[in-house]
């Protein structure tokens, strides 16, 4: 689980610094600020799911 937050947040940096590159200077970068950040809370929750079913699955093994 712990390589897949790392890839993550990797991928998410990576993403912003493309993004501040090809937006630079551009009037439209509020919506690309706003459509990542929606973006990235829908990845988050999502993994926060994962890790909490993960956990359960794991406590109901023992």
């Amino acid at each position: 689980m712990k390589k897949i937050i790392l890839i993550n947040a990797i991928v998410w940096a990576t993403i912003i610094m493309v993004g501040a590159y090809l937006f630079k200077g551009d009037e439209n970068w509020k919506y690309f600020f706003g459509l990542i950040l929606v973006a990235f809370s829908i990845v988050n929750g999502l993994m926060a799911n994962l890790i909490k079913k993960d956990k359960k699955s794991c406590s109901a093994l023992r």
